[in-house]
C-alpha cells in the first residue's frame, strides 16, 4: 500500500557537513517584485544591473550556466565586451534532443561567445533509453477522469480525516527531456550570481517575481566551478554527474549551503529536513509545487501549529499535479498570484532566518532529473529582508485568490491580456485567448480530492 500520511523517519537526514570559514565573504540578496505591463528588453531591475556590473568588472574569467537567453541586449553586449577584452569564458545552455532551446536569443548568445556547450547529446541518449522502457505499473487508486498522465496516489492524515486524491496530467507524458535549468554566473572564480532569474525579458527584464543571490566568496565559487567542470569539460549532465556532497561556508553575514541536482538530491537531503525542523513559520513562494512529499511535510508542520503560507504561480495552479488545493483543504493559506508576470521564485523562509533559494522548482523533475542548484542561506538579517518582501507580495494579492484560481491569461491576471505573452502556453496570447474575451470560459477542473472520516480507515490507498 502507498500512503503519504506519515513521513518515514529514514527520509530525515541530519546536516553532517562542517562549515568552511570564509570571514571575508559576503551574501547579497536581491528580491524582484513583478513589475511593468509586459516583458521588456531593458535592464532597469537590480537583478539585471547587478549582473551587468559583475560582467563589466570581470578581470580574468566568466563561467555561466543558463537555461537560455531571450532579448536582454545589455547583458549580451556586456558579455561581448568582456570577450573582446580577453576575458576567458565558458558557457552552458539547455538543448533538447532535437537541438532546440526554449529561448529565442540563445543562438545569438552562442554565436557571440563561441565557447558555449549544451546537454543535447545526453538528452539524445536519454530519449533512446526512454523509448526502450515499458511500463507495467498499475496505480492503486482510480485514475481521475479526463487525465491521461502517470497517476500519483495521495493520502494525507489530517487527524480525524484522511485527505485522498489521485493526480495526473491531462495529456500523456512521453518522457520529456531533462533540462539544464541553472541560472548562474561565476566571475573571476570569486563572485557567484545565481537564483531563479532567467536571462530573459521576463526574468532579468523584471516582469516576473524573482530572486537573485550574489555571493562574494572564492570558496563558494569553487563549488559552482566544480559543477561547471562536470558539464562543460566532461560533458556530464543530469544523472551522469557525481556528487561532491553538501558544501557549507560561514561568511561574514551568514552561512551558505550549496547543493546541485540531481546528484545531491536537494529536496530529500536538505529542503525537507529544513521544513520539518521549523518551529514558528514557513513562508513559501514558488513557481511549481507538485512534490508530494513536500506537500506532506507542509501539512504535517501546519498540524503541529507552525504558521504556513504559500504563494504559487497561476499557470502552475492549472497543472494536474499541483498540490495547492490539497494544502488549502488541509487548512493552509495558499494564494495564487494574479499578475501579468509570473511567481517565478523557487524559495521559502523558515522561522524568519533560513532561506531556501536557487533554480530548482519544487517538483520531482527538479530534484531527480534536471541540472539545478539550491542555495540555502542562514541569516537573521537576510531572513528579515525576505520575510518583508514575502509579506508585501502576500498583501498585494487579493484575498479572493485564497480560495479561487485566476486564469493566467485573463482580465483577472493584471496585464496578461496585453503583455504579448502566451501566459498559459496554449499558443493563444492576449486577445486570441478565450480567457481575455467578453465571456471567458471557466478554468478546466483539477483532479478532485476527498476528505473522508478516519474511523477505522488508514490514510493509505
Amino acid at each position: 500500500m502507498v500512503g503519504l500520511a506519515c513521513d518515514p523517519s529514514q527520509n530525515t537526514t541530519t546536516d553532517p557537513a562542517a562549515a568552511t570559514p570564509d570571514p571575508k565573504g559576503k551574501i547579497t540578496l536581491l528580491l524582484n517584485p513583478p513589475t511593468g505591463d509586459k516583458p521588456k528588453d531593458e535592464c532597469v531591475s537590480d537583478v539585471c544591473n547587478s549582473l551587468v556590473r559583475l560582467i563589466d568588472n570581470a578581470e580574468r574569467s566568466i563561467d555561466f550556466a543558463v537555461y537560455g537567453m531571450r532579448d536582454q541586449a545589455r547583458i549580451l553586449e556586456a558579455l561581448s565586451r568582456a570577450k573582446a577584452r580577453g576575458i576567458e569564458m565558458r558557457g552552458v545552455v539547455d538543448r533538447d534532443a532535437k537541438g532546440e532551446n526554449y529561448y529565442s536569443s540563445t543562438e545569438k548568445l552562442v554565436a557571440a561567445i563561441g565557447t558555449v556547450r549544451d546537454d543535447q547529446k545526453v538528452d539524445i541518449m536519454r530519449a533512446k533509453a526512454k523509448a526502450k522502457e515499458t511500463s507495467g505499473y498499475t496505480p492503486k487508486c482510480p485514475r481521475p477522469e479526463g487525465f491521461e498522465g502517470p497517476v500519483q496516489c495521495l493520502a494525507y492524515d489530517l487527524g480525524e480525516q484522511c485527505l485522498m486524491a489521485a493526480h495526473a496530467s491531462r495529456e500523456p507524458l512521453t518522457g520529456a527531456d531533462a533540462i539544464m535549468h541553472n541560472k548562474f554566473f561565476v566571475i573571476d572564480s570569486r563572485y557567484v550570481w545565481t537564483g531563479s532569474t532567467n536571462v530573459s525579458d521576463s526574468g532579468t527584464g523584471g516582469y516576473n517575481a524573482n530572486l537573485v543571490t550574489i555571493i562574494d566568496s572564492r570558496k563558494v565559487a569553487q563549488e559552482f566551478l566544480r559543477e561547471m567542470d562536470q558539464m562543460y569539460d566532461k560533458g556530464k549532465y543530469h544523472r551522469q554527474k557525481k556528487s561532491a556532497g553538501l558544501f557549507k561556508a560561514k561568511l561574514s553575514n551568514g552561512e551558505v549551503e550549496v547543493l546541485f541536482s540531481p546528484q545531491d538530491t536537494p529536496i530529500r537531503e536538505r529542503v525537507r529536513p529544513i521544513i520539518k525542523g521549523a518551529t514558528k513559520s514557513i513562508d513559501v513562494a514558488v513557481f511549481f509545487l507538485t512534490h508530494k512529499r513536500i506537500a506532506a511535510d507542509l501539512i504535517k508542520m501546519h498540524r503541529k501549529g507552525v504558521k504556513v503560507r504559500v504563494i504559487i504561480d497561476a499557470t502552475a495552479a492549472k497543472n494536474g499535479y499541483t498540490k495547492h488545493e490539497l494544502l488549502r483543504a488541509a487548512g493552509i493559506p495558499v494564494k495564487v498570484e494574479n499578475w501579468g508576470g509570473k511567481m517565478h521564485m523557487k524559495s521559502a523562509v523558515i522561522d524568519g532566518e533560513t532561506i531556501i533559494s536557487g533554480s530548482m522548482n519544487w517538483t520531482t523533475a527538479g530534484d531527480d532529473d534536471n541540472d539545478e542548484n539550491v542555495v540555502i542561506l542562514h541569516s537573521t538579517e537576510l531572513g528579515a529582508q525576505y520575510t518583508e518582501f514575502f509579506q508585501q507580495t502576500w498583501d498585494s494579492i487579493d484575498d479572493r485568490w485564497l480560495t479561487a484560481n485566476p486564469d493566467p491569461e485573463s482580465r483577472d491576471s493584471g496585464s496578461a491580456c496585453s503583455d504579448g505573452v502566451d501566459n498559459d502556453y496554449d499558443k493563444a496570447p492576449d486577445q486570441d485567448d478565450p480567457g481575455c474575451g467578453e465571456n471567458p470560459p471557466p478554468l478546466p477542473s483539477l483532479p478532485p480530492h476527498q476528505l473522508l472520516p478516519k474511523r477505522e480507515l488508514t490514510c493509505e490507498w
